[in-house]
């Protein structure tokens, strides 16, 4: 996590419970009553949100390790801008400020969870575990359904587009680009996705690929892949 010190923080299922390293491997802080962890969120002000299995999720300090308050009924964390956090439930979902406080009404989900999340500040696009991918206006209305499987979706702020990766259930992909409204604006064949993440607030999509990974200019599709060494 970026600060006045970075920071790492990582958590494990038994025995080492959550742990913040500096950048250079050191162990600042361990917290070995928090087990069963599922996963770590940063998000903002230097802090992250620590989900675990059948235990409320908390959000820590990460330079220190302390608990600043619990997410309770969160099942989910997503990250979706440096100001924004979107928080899962059993079947609903809320984007949260800076502060983690809520932004606007709940919006309901299938309940099988969701596998990405995207916002421009205003719409909230979600993709949900086997589909489908939705755009929900500020008001929590829906304004478009793909029902569809989504690996990844995101927000290009220069295009003030939606780009997500789809799969069909034969495990092809393929890039899609979307309005509001859900509108298809643009689609291209892809080589088959392993892993994603979004970089550059919405501007770089990374594809672990068949072909090695591939860094996206989500404005034009340009492509640069990155060599090992």
């Amino acid at each position: 996590m970026p600060g006045e010190r970075p920071v790492v923080v990582a958590g494990a299922w038994e025995r080492h419970g959550v742990c913040g390293y500096d950048l250079m491997g050191k162990r600042l802080w361990q917290d070995r009553s928090r087990t069963n962890v599922q996963a770590v969120t940063a998000v903002a002000d230097g802090r992250v949100v620590v989900t675990h299995l059948r235990r409320a999720t908390r959000v820590l300090d990460a330079a220190s390790g302390e608990e600043v308050r619990s997410l309770r009924g969160a099942l989910q964390v997503f990250a979706v801008r440096a100001d924004m956090t979107l928080v899962v439930g059993s079947d609903w979902c809320r984007l949260l400020n800076g502060s983690l406080d809520p932004l606007g009404s709940r919006v309901g989900t299938s309940g099988g969870g969701l596998v990405s999340a995207a916002t421009d500040g205003e719409h909230l696009a979600v993709a949900e575990v086997g589909g489908p991918l939705r755009i929900v206006d500020p008001d929590g209305r829906e304004r478009a359904r793909v029902a569809d499987h989504f690996r990844h979706v995101l927000h290009d702020p220069v295009t003030k587009t939606w780009v997500a990766v789809h799969e069909t259930i034969e495990g092809k992909n393929s890039l899609l680009r979307f309005s509001h409204d859900g509108e298809v604006l643009e689609r291209r064949p892809w080589d088959r996705v392993g892993g994603t993440a979004t970089m550059r607030g919405g501007r770089t999509l990374v594809l672990i690929t068949t072909e090695g990974v591939q860094v996206v200019n989500c404005a034009d599709w340009g492509v640069r892949g990155l060599e090992a060494t």
